[in-house]
């Protein structure tokens, strides 16, 4: 692997959060620091754990004395001279003398000079106790003669809103604020408090909010010149790193696709590389292995079997065959890879396919995606159904990603980033999509854009390797005066007007027609039930009847041709045909499946039955 200084990625050399923290320091203001506080810190052209960026911070600032408090390990010096300065300063010179002279008196000051020569060399008091030890952070704060500055990590741990501690808490509370508030100025510099927390929410508000002395200042994940940069510097422990051809395109490649990433993950990257013998040239299926595990990839799979998706999928939903063609050449896209974008690895983050499902009820829009997940991931229950109708209101959109800080329920996550960072390998279907708040149609703009995104934990799903379907009916109540009137428009006609409703809906309802962009070629409308494929779906419906009673012991035959033509004159009715499917599934319900059940019922010595329908009723009998 060679790289030369034109092929050296750059970044700026410290993280633009820590630059506003340094100038904030400069303003004389405390600082409050949340986030991903648990990273390396792009810091002096490289990269450190905080506490040490934060240290390299402070000196050039040219504090005197810089201490570190944790719940955990208590009070920290980077030497024992801050140690000693730390402690003389908040609990005074032990040492001392009142003269006199006496004999009693000299014994007495040499007495007492021993004990301050001891007091001075015996180390200094462990203050493991919470508010002992910001009870003497504040002493120290508050005089003006050593400029100092303290870190205190997890304050979230440390400091409880008032409401949920007692009175211990509160007290150790107020000692923080008033730490704050008294700050002295020494010299140039005022003596700062850091605080440090993973999360924002569990410090009370009070402590920082409208307090023009402190400021909160985020943390933020890397970015990308960052990310490049660190990998660029671990680029030898990659698998075969010194056989890469490439690599400055591969590295950055990979600095693309692990966006929302931390700086400390991407090391699992060279770890998965060497573990899974993935070389740095191969970076797409690098990330996908860390993402996801190592696991089998069942796109592979797809492309050796898409000349059997017509047949198979076909055989599920009878009577749209252009729903069921659009979905198949989506899919063969996807497997090969070709599009029209600037940047190919862009690309490959967006999900797998997006597709908007629109047509009358009743006709198939949920049995294809069913049908594509059992397709896909030889598993139905890889498709995860969202009822939109239950995200009708502007707050039900935090559902999906999770409850703000604060709120409850924070700390499950979202239902959407929870079910793709359990499963990425699924289908999404979001169910009668016009019916969520124009609000939730937000996350979606992420997710079609970027394939990825973060809930309120700050944990980032990933949705390269989903398929994202959303369904509607849009349009289909004026369907009713078509066959009210008897009349059975070509599907040119229907796709024309449910390609009118969305437009509309989108643009003119919503005001959101950027949303019809990022759906491009996915809109694929549904045609109505037609009565020429009445017949296929009663045979198909009367397959899955018999493979239930055999499943429970019973052997049925069924006398399809007399059961077909009965389900067909109910089906001439418009009120049925506006059901579509639905009407047939009804239908059969009475005519056969609840008399058959009360046969088997009453008869459980019955191995075998045979079942026919006539204008009375079924016809039920011993085979």
């Amino acid at each position: 692997m060679t790289t030369g200084p034109a092929s050296r990625p750059s970044a700026p050399p410290a993280a633009a959060w820590l630059e506003r923290v340094t100038a904030e320091i400069a303003r004389g203001r405390h600082v409050v620091i949340h986030g991903n506080v648990r990273d390396l810190v792009r810091w002096d052209r490289s990269f450190h754990p905080l506490r040490t960026a934060v240290a390299g911070l402070l000196s050039i600032f040219g504090y005197q004395l810089t201490g570190y408090y944790d719940p955990v390990d208590g009070l920290s010096f980077v030497s024992p001279t801050d140690q000693h300065e730390f402690h003389r300063l908040a609990g005074g010179d032990p040492g001392g003398s009142s003269g006199g002279s006496s004999a009693a008196t000299d014994r007495t000051g040499a007495t007492r000079g021993r004990f301050a020569a001891a007091l001075r060399d015996a180390p200094p008091p462990a203050l493991t106790n919470p508010y002992d030890a910001m009870a003497a952070v504040r002493r120290v704060l508050r005089q003006p003669t050593v400029s100092s500055a303290f870190l205190v990590d997890q304050a979230d741990l440390l400091l409880s809103p008032p409401d949920r501690g007692g009175d211990a808490e509160r007290r150790l509370l107020g000692t923080v604020a008033r730490a704050m508030t008294e700050a002295a100025q020494s010299g140039p510099l005022r003596n700062l408090l850091l605080l440090v927390a993973d999360d924002l929410a569990a410090l009370p508000a009070w402590l920082y909010r409208d307090r023009p002395y402190v400021q909160v200042v985020e943390a933020a994940l890397p970015t990308f010149d960052e990310r490049h940069v660190y990998l660029h510097q671990q680029a030898r422990h990659f698998h075969e790193a010194a056989a890469a051809r490439k690599a400055p395109e591969d590295l950055r490649v990979l600095a693309n696709l692990s966006e929302g990433m931390a700086i400390s993950e991407l090391d699992g990257l060279w770890r998965m590389s060497n573990l899974q013998k993935i070389p740095l040239d191969e970076p797409r299926l690098l990330m996908k292995r860390t993402l996801f595990g190592p696991r089998q990839d069942p796109w592979r799979r797809v492309r050796d079997r898409l000349d059997r998706f017509d047949s198979a999928v076909g055989e599920r939903v009878i009577g749209q065959p252009v729903a069921v063609d659009r979905v198949r050449r989506a899919l063969t896209s996807a497997t090969v890879g070709i599009d029209f974008v600037a940047d190919p690895h862009n690309a490959e983050s967006r999900p797998k396919g997006i597709f908007f499902f629109v047509g009358p009820t009743g006709v198939g829009k949920t049995e294809l995606a069913r049908a594509l997940s059992e397709f896909v991931f030889d598993d139905e229950t890889a498709l995860a159904r969202f009822d939109m109708s239950t995200f009708a209101e502007a707050h039900s959109a935090e559902r999906l990603t999770g409850a703000p800080p604060g709120y409850v329920g924070h700390e499950r996550g979202g239902e959407l980033t929870n079910r793709v960072s359990q499963r990425p390998f699924s289908v999404l279907l979001f169910d009668e999509i016009e019916k969520a708040h124009a609000s939730v149609f937000d996350k979606f703009l992420q997710v079609l854009d970027d394939g990825r995104l973060t809930d309120a934990l700050g944990n980032t799903a990933y949705f390269s390797e989903t398929v994202i379907i959303f369904t509607s009916n849009l349009g289909a109540a004026e369907t009713y005066g078509w066959l009210d009137g008897g009349e059975l428009p070509d599907y040119d006609k229907v796709t024309a007007h449910f390609e009118r409703a969305v437009r509309e809906h989108f643009t003119a309802t919503l005001g959101r027609p950027e949303l019809l962009g990022r759906l491009g070629g996915g809109i694929t409308v549904f045609d109505i039930l037609r009565p020429e494929f009445v017949d296929r779906i009663v045979r198909k419906l009367l397959g899955q009847l018999v493979a239930s009673a055999a499943r429970q012991g019973v052997r049925l035959t069924v006398d399809e041709r007399a059961v077909v033509t009965r389900v067909q004159e109910l089906m001439r009715r418009p009120e049925a045909l506006r059901l579509g499917v639905r009407s047939i599934r009804d239908a059969l319900d009475r005519l056969v499946r609840e008399p058959l059940v009360e046969h088997v019922f009453a008869h459980p010595v019955q191995a075998a039955v045979h079942l026919s329908v006539s204008r009375h009723g079924a016809v039920i009998r011993a085979d």
